[in-house]
């Protein structure tokens, strides 16, 4: 069961990267926190700690998505998940992850001004990606999707992931 876990864990957090970089230049909420972060600004999200992290950076007021990587070194911000349970309760829409982070199950290495922009753009992109109850349920302002579900998963799934190493 850990495995299949891990697995979800994996693929939601790509499918996260993904969307990032596709809702970077569409959605409102998501532009503004982005104005916040420097330029060339890297971040890494991860199940654990000592895990692959997925890297994401913003370079010209949009994001581009660089996949899974074991480096870590030069990233501005890195986010993981004390536990990989923790990480299985967001990532499969059970929990928001303003709540984990305000519960302390989500760790953060940087800046934590730049770490709150990230936490409410993360909040956006799950509000795209998850049901509509979970929307309901962790969102406390109203929501209004700027692209549907469906053409969201259809575009992250097959958007070019930048090469390099960061």
């Amino acid at each position: 069961m850990k495995f299949l876990h891990h697995l979800i864990d994996k693929l939601i957090l790509s499918l996260i990267g993904r969307s990032f970089s596709i809702l970077s230049d569409q959605d409102p909420g998501i532009k503004r926190e982005l104005s916040y972060l420097p330029e060339e600004f890297i971040i890494a999200i991860a199940v654990e700690k000592n895990g692959r992290y997925m890297i994401v950076q913003k370079i010209e007021d949009s994001i581009k998505y660089y996949g899974y990587h074991n480096q870590t070194k030069n990233i501005d911000l890195k986010l993981y998940f004390k536990d990989e349970e923790f990480a299985y309760q967001v990532l499969a829409a059970k929990e928001g992850i303003r709540q984990a982070f305000s519960e302390h199950k989500v760790v953060v290495e940087g800046d934590l001004e730049y770490a709150v922009s990230l936490i409410y753009i993360l909040e956006i992109i799950e509000a795209y990606i998850m049901s509509d109850q979970f929307i309901e349920r962790v969102l406390e302002n109203k929501f209004t999707s700027k692209i549907s579900r469906l053409k969201l998963i259809v575009k992250a799934l097959f958007l070019f992931r930048e090469k390099g190493e960061i």
